[in-house]
């Protein structure tokens, strides 16, 4: 626990030192479909507001297996549509396989998540390496305290572009991530946090995020489970 709030505290006092700094506004919402224990099926929409508005939007379809107890491997689809400044939209596709690794020790969860992301038809030159192609590893912790509705989270993210340029072949970013997570009778899930992307070998350049997202899980397999077994009465 002491280690979970000293990680907080390091990642919210980190200087920005930066040339240039951007904030924004994540907003996210969702549906997750599990017709299986093993399998679900998620539909996201995600809008990301900066100093013109609406800049970004993409909804994504998700694929995920539990594989083993530790072990998810899943698959994302996004239909990109995005603009700097005030130019017109201009889409794109990329798509992420991803491998998630979890481990749970009493109220801690450990998680550390590979992801390779390739993005087609690149919009323009000055486009966010986050929807070209990457490898992504993002370490993660969280906490879910007794008796409280709230249960923080950290994680830190790692950029490495594997592209035959310039200047590929190296770390372009790290983002840090502090948040809240808060669920309701195992269907509703909020989420709110902040995320903080700082640049490097790179043009020193930090962004600031605010994110608020939900999601709704529709559990057939647990509706399948409670048909044969008969409802327990601590649902009634």
């Amino acid at each position: 626990m002491r280690f979970l709030f000293g990680l907080l505290a390091i990642v919210l006092t980190t200087p920005i030192f930066s040339q240039k700094f951007e904030q924004e506004v994540w907003l996210g919402t969702g549906v997750s479909y599990r017709p299986t224990k093993r399998c679900s099926v998620e539909a996201e929409l995600n809008q990301r507001f900066g100093n013109y508005g609406l800049e970004t939007v993409f909804p994504q379809v998700s694929v995920k297996y539990k594989l083993t107890k530790w072990l998810r491997p899943s698959f994302d689809y996004r239909w990109i549509s995005s603009r700097e400044f005030l130019e017109p939209y201009q889409s794109s596709h990329r798509i992420n396989a991803n491998l998630q690794g979890v481990y749970s020790n009493k109220r801690v969860d450990f998680g550390l998540r590979l992801r390779y992301q390739y993005s087609f038809n690149q919009i323009n030159s000055n486009y966010d390496v986050e929807f070209d192609q990457a490898w992504r590893i993002k370490p993660s912790i969280q906490y879910n305290i007794k008796d409280f509705p709230l249960s923080p989270a950290v994680n830190a993210e790692f950029f490495y572009d594997p592209s035959n340029h310039a200047e590929g072949k190296q770390f372009t970013r790290v983002r840090y991530y502090v948040g809240f997570d808060f669920g309701i009778q195992r269907v509703h899930k909020f989420s709110f946090g902040s995320y903080l992307d700082q640049w490097i070998n790179s043009v020193p350049r930090a962004r600031l995020m605010y994110s608020l997202g939900y999601s709704f899980t529709i559990d057939a397999a647990k509706k399948k489970e409670e048909t044969r077994k008969g409802k327990d009465i601590r649902s009634l």
